[in-house]
């Protein structure tokens, strides 16, 4: 492809030191942890923009009140801002991207998930444009906070791909942890998504004219309460499964040992958004801990389901490293 030919000829500069950085394992899995967290970023900040009746503060799209920079108003730097930073992780993205189709050795997985986080972030341009074009449709609001979580999950497999690369481990699908990954994911996915039914149910649309809205209040949040209440019952069943039968890696151990207090502190947050009648600032924690839960919750999922082979396992470590030389200096 012309791009990536683009990237590979790459003369002195910024560019070229990124392809050196990234040219190995090791620094793929670096870049991988760094997408991800782009991708993760862009959640509070979305989050900050209507929370801040920000979401009309530029009412065109790409430019702002007809220019390329936004007059001396908080609301217009508020959602510029987000543009901005929605193009940078667009850019990370694509580096991920071409660096994965650069990298000698590198598997499938690494290039699909990149292009596709790629193509997730790109996708929210133009949704952007017709959320603030149809005034902040509720609908259209919540469309667009949920394409940021899929490409939050595309981002965890790029990343769980590339530590995997850079250790040497294989690993290959198990029918029986699969069915139990997709029930517990498919259970905090439902959370997810009646929790943003809650949001376009709720008082903060984006703009202080914008008084359309999804719903009642107390009924979304009653149906989001039920959710949450399912997939804690869920998550419990499988994690006691999989305790018993061994289906636990170190790593799967670790995340949710991470994963359980956090969302103790996600229902506390909730439930004292709820009393105190939704403040921005604390609506906004809720969020950003939601789209970590959501990273969590899948990163937990595709190693349970996909446990790694014991030969591969055995030599993690050495193995990446001596197929990267190999191939280095064959001059692939």
């Amino acid at each position: 492809m012309a791009v990536e030919g683009t990237f590979s000829r790459a003369g002195p500069g910024s560019l070229r030191r990124i392809r050196s950085a990234v040219a190995t394992p090791p620094g793929y899995r670096r870049l991988a942890f760094v997408t991800l967290g782009a991708l993760l970023a862009i959640i509070p900040s979305g989050a900050y923009v209507r929370l801040t009746d920000s979401g009309l503060g530029c009412p065109d799209w790409p430019s702002c009140h007809g220019g390329a920079v936004p007059p001396l108003s908080g609301h217009a730097w508020i959602e510029y801002s987000n543009r901005i930073l929605s193009a940078l992780v667009i850019a990370i993205c694509a580096v991920a991207w071409l660096s994965a189709r650069a990298l000698p050795g590198a598997p499938r997985a690494l290039r699909r998930w990149s292009l596709a986080a790629t193509l997730a972030t790109l996708a929210q341009g133009p949704l952007g444009a017709i959320t603030v074009l149809a005034d902040l449709n509720p609908l259209l609001v919540a469309s667009h906070f949920l394409v940021s979580l899929i490409a939050v999950a595309f981002g965890v497999l790029l990343a769980l791909a590339a530590a995997d690369f850079a250790a040497g481990v294989e690993r290959r699908w198990d029918r029986r942890r699969a069915l139990a990954a997709a029930l517990g994911l498919a259970s905090l996915a439902a959370v997810v998504v009646t929790g943003i039914l809650v949001t376009a149910a709720g008082p903060h649309s984006g703009d202080p004219k914008v008084v359309r809205r999804i719903g009642s209040l107390s009924a979304a949040a009653a149906v989001h309460v039920r959710a949450v209440i399912a997939f804690a019952a869920i998550a419990l069943v499988v994690a006691v499964v999989a305790a018993r039968r061994g289906w636990l890696e170190r790593a799967t151990r670790r995340l949710a040992l991470v994963m359980i207090p956090a969302i103790g502190l996600q229902i506390g947050i909730g439930e004292y958004q709820y009393r105190h009648h939704l403040p921005w600032e604390v609506v906004g924690i809720h969020v950003t801990v939601a789209g970590c839960l959501w990273a969590l919750g899948v990163a937990i999922a595709a190693l349970l389901a996909r446990p790694a082979e014991p030969a591969v396992a055995a030599t993690a470590g050495t193995a990446a490293g001596r197929d990267h030389r190999e191939l280095t200096a064959s001059g692939a």
